[in-house]
């Protein structure tokens, strides 16, 4: 046969032979066997925690076919750098050592009788164990310690020394926050400590933050602790010494600060950040504000300003107090208020500014108000032109404007008020630190529209402290 007819032909060989190939018996016997499907029906799949609390996870399994299987079981992190399996069992149950974050994780169950399995993944919240709220510096039995209220009402007590596993000597002074939320310094007469904010591990002392400390210890007063405008610069006053050090981006590659910087000047215990490029301080002895330029190490009088409310250049006026008041929503403005004293009484002063300068503000002789002359604590309110000061166990409320106070709460007789703060993010809260003889305690005030107590008194308070030296506002620099 010629090949095209075989070509032409083959066609319908194969269809005949698939034919004859169909009716052929087929003796070959195929089993299948159902398989138990698993599904995990959880609708909450998010969660929030704090460090060094117990997160616990019991997801819901569902089975097709529950009888005969049993699974392993895998809970792993899933980020783009870390993929460790946190725990095998059934229920996630774990102390939460994370550092705060978010974190995906992905829950395994696998078959043991097929290796089937199934996935779901979960995100974790992790914050800080000790988050925002209110530190309090206090001394109970010849120990000093910085206990916190967290904003959850929870109290620690000595978060510190159990976080290190040490003993902190000396008297607490005061403690200040770093601005970009890593960590924050913790000063006593004795030394200076760097702890990390979340977890409250101790990142540093004295020889790695003031190696070249021109005084000796202790310190005299209460040290000083503010960045400038921009974050980019820390300033330390201690003793009427100023030290200057970058700021860094965290806590990891910060330098030690500036050995003392040079000049005649005895400083008073506080730092002014003005705009973006310029950070003010006041000299006591010469009774005058100072000026440092951003990366300057020069510390120089201020300019003249005789043509306004105050000469900068020459106060003529013991600087008792300060505190902030209205701040820019960029924060290249800050108002500062500033509580002077001379032979005829005290003095309620400011400085306002812009971007491109601060000047002075209000110079005017506190008047109708009763005890200011000695007044030992002063709060301002950031949206309203009111200032809060204390006498004993008195509060007073004075009015900038009407250049008059008035009496507006007095704690149990017995009570010292020893410090006061101001929530400054809504300026609606006053926090009021009181010793009972050596017992702290600790009071929250809510602000009306006024400027007035909500219902005349307290919102909450607090026991169980020693003897309070601070208040201090958590994560907060200002």
């Amino acid at each position: 046969m010629h090949l095209k007819y075989f070509l032409k032909l083959s066609p319908v060989f194969i269809v005949i032979m698939l034919a004859f190939a169909a009716c052929k018996k087929d003796n070959q016997s195929f089993k299948y066997d159902q398989i138990n499907d698993i599904k995990i029906t959880d609708a909450t799949i998010a969660f929030t925690v704090s460090q060094l609390d117990s997160l616990i996870i019991t997801p819901t399994l569902s089975q097709t076919m529950p009888e005969g299987d049993s699974f392993t079981y895998s809970w792993k992190l899933n980020t783009a750098t870390d993929t460790t399996t946190i725990a095998t069992t059934k229920n996630l149950r774990i102390k939460v050592t994370l550092s705060p974050g978010l974190y995906p994780v992905i829950y395994k169950v696998r078959s043991n009788r097929n290796g089937i399995y199934t996935l779901k993944q979960y995100t974790i919240t992790v914050n800080g164990a000790y988050p925002d709220g209110w530190y309090v510096l206090n001394s109970k039995d010849g120990k000093g310690k910085a206990s916190l209220i967290r904003t959850d009402d929870v109290i620690f007590d000595n978060p510190m020394e159990v976080a290190n596993n040490k003993t902190y000597a000396g008297k607490p002074l005061a403690l200040y926050n770093f601005a970009k939320g890593s960590f924050f310094y913790y000063f006593t007469d004795q030394n200076v400590y760097r702890f990390n904010m979340n977890d409250w591990l101790e990142l540093g002392d004295r020889s790695s933050i003031l190696p070249g400390l021109a005084t000796p210890l202790p310190f005299k007063a209460a040290p000083a602790f503010i960045m400038n405008t921009s974050k980019f610069e820390q300033y330390v006053v201690a003793d009427g010494n100023l030290y200057v050090g970058v700021s860094g981006t965290n806590a990891e590659n910060l330098k030690p600060l500036s050995q003392r910087i040079p000049g005649n000047y005895d400083l008073f215990p506080g730092v002014f950040p003005g705009n973006f490029n310029t950070t003010y301080f006041y000299d006591n002895t010469t009774m005058s504000f100072m000026e440092m330029g951003i990366l300057s190490r020069v510390l120089q009088p201020s300019r003249a300003t005789p043509s306004r409310p105050f000469d900068m250049a020459n106060v003529g006026k013991k600087m008792i107090a300060y505190d902030r008041g209205v701040t820019t929503l960029s924060q290249e403005g800050i108002e500062w208020y500033y509580i002077m004293e001379d032979n005829n009484g005290r003095y309620l002063m400011s400085l306002t500014g812009d971007s491109d300068n601060s000047f002075p503000g209000v110079n005017q002789k506190m008047m109708n108000s009763p005890e200011i002359g000695s007044a030992t604590n002063f709060a301002t309110s950031s949206i309203l032109k009111q200032l809060y000061y204390t006498v004993g166990n008195r509060v007073y409320l004075y009015d900038m404007l009407a250049n008059a106070a008035r009496l507006i709460y007095t704690f149990p007789a017995g009570y010292a008020i020893k410090d006061i703060e101001m929530l400054r993010s809504t300026s609606k809260q006053l926090v009021i630190g009181v010793n009972n003889g050596t017992a702290g305690e600790v009071y929250y005030f809510s602000i009306n529209g006024q400027g007035e107590f909500t219902n005349a008194t307290f919102a909450k308070k607090f026991t169980g402290f020693g003897e309070i030296i601070q208040i201090a506002p958590a994560r907060q620099n200002l």
